[in-house]
């Protein structure tokens, strides 16, 4: 599972569901994009448990603050990174199944607007080179997720999408989910 750490504010709080990924034994993979700004570029890291962290989850606020992130450096926009220096494993292809991905402003026939940068288009791009459009097996599955002031209604409010948008294969909102490409 592909899941972002929430920026200070704006965004829908992931501290649950991060919990939640590594209470279930999944696999977790967490951004990191603080490498190299100038180019845009994103890698999704695999995050180890070990036992003194594993001791730390749970479904509570309070104990989801406390998770493997708390200690990590804060990128420029306050969202923590894995730390540089300290040997990570990114994610390659079919290493994730579901990817969950943040955004500002959303549309029923999944199109989604994120800050503008591109970071997650050309992550995903990454994780499906080789994949035929048409394929049955189309990895990482899409999930967006946002607040509900973020979905746009109605035809004449669609999200702008330009060819290198991938469009959203789920959306989840606070009251309501819509599966708009499976």
């Amino acid at each position: 599972v592909g899941l972002f750490l929430s920026m200070p504010r704006g965004e829908i709080i992931t501290d649950s569901a991060l919990a939640r990924v590594l209470d279930d034994n999944k696999t977790l993979y967490v951004p990191r994009v603080g490498l190299d700004f100038e180019k845009c570029d994103m890698d999704l890291i695999k995050v180890h448990v070990d036992d003194k962290t594993e001791g730390e989850i749970a479904h509570s606020k309070d104990a989801a603050r406390k998770l493997f992130y708390h200690d990590w450096p804060r990128n420029k926009w306050g969202i923590p990174e894995p730390p540089v220096g300290v040997d990570h494993e990114a994610a390659k292809p079919g290493d994730i199944d579901l990817l969950v991905v943040p955004g500002l402003a959303f549309d029923a026939v999944g199109g989604r607007l994120g800050q503008g940068k591109g970071y997650y288009d050309r992550f995903i791009m990454k994780m499906r080179a080789g994949v035929d459009d048409e394929s049955e097996e189309t990895k990482p599955l899409l999930v967006a997720v946002g607040l509900e002031a973020s979905f746009l209604e109605g035809e004449e409010a669609p999200v702008p999408m330009s060819t290198h948008d991938f469009p959203m294969d789920v959306l989840v909102l606070p009251g309501r989910s819509m599966n708009i490409r499976i």
